[in-house]
Order: structure tokens, then C-alpha cells, then sequence
């Protein structure tokens, strides 16, 4: 009988510790599962924000985040991850504060960057639900490990983008600026809806109408060049405003490069 007994409890011991084993078994498992789900989470997330930054924001902080001088500042310098907290005075996390800043935007300009950051955020108004505003903020924190130091204090500075080649066909050359300076996220793309600033569709005849006196060759020249000329009545998300599209074009494209936009524009009849 004892030894019966004896044999029942060590029978029970040996099951429970076994059933011990496969519980920490499986529970390193789905850690394990968890984790490699949080990371395919977190790569689409930063996809996704890529996307986003490459139709909304290029055209003020630079294809790869590196700013535009007098527009914009840089968002891969080593100072924006290091010392952008604390020069601002922002005690949350810098996620929390690049995502605020998208949704919010920054509507007045400081004296190095004069253009004003349009609001993002659906809650402000802006055309991104909160998600992408959180896609957006993980594509740009992806840029700490390789942030290039710039040492410009308090604002990063910003570094000039790449020449377009010019030699082509005028038209092409000005799909490629539209392009390269991130018109689209403002503008839209052509026939389709604006999202900040008016779609240019049809601008090539809607300029001379609004502007009598002018050929709609000038009415674009001078819409890119002084943006605050002429001001359209309705933007997507209300009246517009003055001060959304940089007002730099005039200086950093060259006169190629503003003349093959402005032929580009003229086709969008």
C-alpha cells in the first residue's frame, strides 16, 4: 500500500513537472511568436509611413529627410534625435512629439524657415487618420541608427536637394520637379483630389479666368515664385491660406527647372 502511495505521488510529481515544462515551453513560444509579429507589425508600419512621407512631405523636409534650406528642416540629423526634446522644452517622448507635430502641424514660421507645417491630422482637419500619423512618426524614428550629425543647435539644418537633369523635353523636366519637390503632396496628383492645397488640374485655364491681364504662362510663374500672389478661394479642407506652399521655389529651382514646371502645368488643361 505504501509503496503504492509512494508510486502515485512521484507518477504525480513527474506529470505536473512536465506539465510545468510544456507551459514554459509554449509560453517562450508565443513570446517568441509575439515578438516576430511585433517586428512584421512594426516593418509594415514603417512602410507604410515611407509611402506617406514620399507623397506628403518631401516637397518641405527633402526626399530623404535632409530638409530644404529656407523651407524646412532636416529629420535625419543626429540633433533632432539628441537635443530636439530638450531645445523645444517637450517632456514627452519624441514619438509622442513628431506625431503631435504632423497631426497639428506648426502654423507660423520661425526666422530660419519661413513656411508654415499645414495640419495633418484629421482631428485638426488634416486628410490622415490617426494610424497613418503614427506610420509617418515610426518611417521618420526608423532614421535614428544612420542619422547623419549636422550640428545645427536648436534648428537641424538642411541640406540642398539633388539636381534634376534638364537637358530633356521641358514637360518632363517639369514632371520631374513636381515630382522631386513634393508638389503632390499639397497638390495632388494631376486630375485627381487636392489634400492640403487646390488640385492644378485645369490651372492652365483657370488662371487667366481668375486673373484677367495675365497669360496663363505668367499666372504660373508668379503662383510659384510668390505663392501669396494669388490666393484660390477654396482649398479641400476650407478657405485657403496664406503661407502653406514654401516661398522658395524662386531661389531653389533653377531657371530650367522653373521654366520645365511651368510648361508641366501648362498641359493640365
Amino acid at each position: 500500500m505504501r509503496n503504492n502511495t509512494l508510486l502515485k505521488i512521484t507518477v504525480g510529481i513527474v506529470v505536473a513537472f512536465g506539465i510545468a515544462l510544456a507551459v514554459v515551453y509554449t509560453g517562450y513560444g508565443e513570446l517568441d511568436r509575439l515578438s516576430r509579429y511585433e517586428d512584421r507589425f512594426a516593418g509594415r508600419s514603417i512602410e507604410n509611413g515611407a509611402k506617406l512621407f514620399e507623397t506628403n512631405c518631401i516637397g518641405c523636409h527633402g526626399v530623404q529627410g535632409q530638409g530644404i534650406p529656407g523651407v524646412a528642416p532636416a529629420l535625419n540629423s543626429e540633433a533632432f534625435f539628441t537635443t530636439r526634446l530638450q531645445d523645444v522644452g517637450y517632456s514627452g517622448s519624441l514619438q509622442s512629439y513628431i506625431e503631435l507635430t504632423i497631426a497639428s502641424g506648426r502654423p507660423v514660421g520661425s526666422g530660419q524657415y519661413a513656411a508654415v507645417m499645414p495640419t495633418w491630422g484629421e482631428e485638426y482637419g488634416g486628410p490622415l487618420r490617426p494610424d497613418q500619423v503614427g506610420d509617418l512618426a515610426s518611417y521618420i524614428l526608423n532614421w535614428e541608427s544612420t542619422a547623419v550629425a549636422a550640428g545645427g543647435g536648436g534648428e537641424t539644418t538642411a541640406t540642398a536637394p539633388a539636381a534634376i537633369d534638364t537637358s530633356g523635353d521641358p514637360v518632363e523636366v517639369g514632371k520631374a520637379v513636381y515630382a522631386a519637390n513634393g508638389c503632390a503632396g499639397c497638390h495632388g496628383e494631376p486630375g485627381g483630389a487636392g489634400i492640403i492645397g487646390p488640385n492644378l488640374a485645369g490651372v492652365a485655364t483657370r488662371g487667366p479666368e481668375e486673373v484677367p491681364g495675365l497669360t496663363a504662362e505668367e499666372y504660373i510663374h508668379q503662383s510659384i515664385v510668390d505663392p501669396n500672389a494669388f490666393i484660390v478661394a477654396q482649398c479641400p479642407a476650407g478657405p485657403c491660406q496664406p503661407n502653406l506652399m514654401p516661398q522658395t521655389f524662386g531661389t531653389t529651382l533653377s531657371e530650367a527647372e522653373l521654366n520645365g514646371l511651368v510648361q508641366y502645368l501648362l498641359t493640365l488643361k
